[in-house]
């Protein structure tokens, strides 16, 4: 008789906090906070480096990633738009990590990472 193996968890964006990862340490960078409802999944952005605000707006996918479409707006007031296959997986210390796979409006593509961060406090 053979063990039976565990299904790979699935991560789950709802409620999490997160934060562009830097190339420069100490860098100022945008953080952000998902949700999820069923299949919908939603972000805002906030300030932070070039950032000024952001929103995102996606399907999620049986596999736990998500096609979306996102709008920012730059700290200079230069809008960016575009869509992104995002891959959410667990780093080596249990918290989420995505890749994001975007395409821009402007024909730019690329990659960018956002990890798990605590809750900010937020002054209101």
């Amino acid at each position: 008789m053979s063990a039976a193996v565990p299904e790979p968890l699935t991560p789950d964006v709802d409620g999490v906090w997160f934060q562009l990862v830097a190339d420069e340490p100490g860098t100022e960078v945008p953080y952000g906070q998902y949700h999820r409802d069923g299949d919908l999944v939603w972000a805002e952005f906030y300030a932070g480096g070039s950032l000024r605000s952001g929103r995102l707006v996606g399907h999620l996918q049986d596999d736990g990633s998500f096609d979306a479409a996102y709008c920012l707006l730059t700290a200079t007031g230069d809008l960016v738009s575009g869509e992104c296959h995002s891959i959410p997986q667990y780093d080596d210390r249990g918290r989420l990590r995505i890749a994001d796979h975007f395409k821009r409006s402007d024909g730019s593509s690329g990659v960018t990472y956002i990890e798990q961060i605590p809750a900010p406090v937020r002054e209101v």
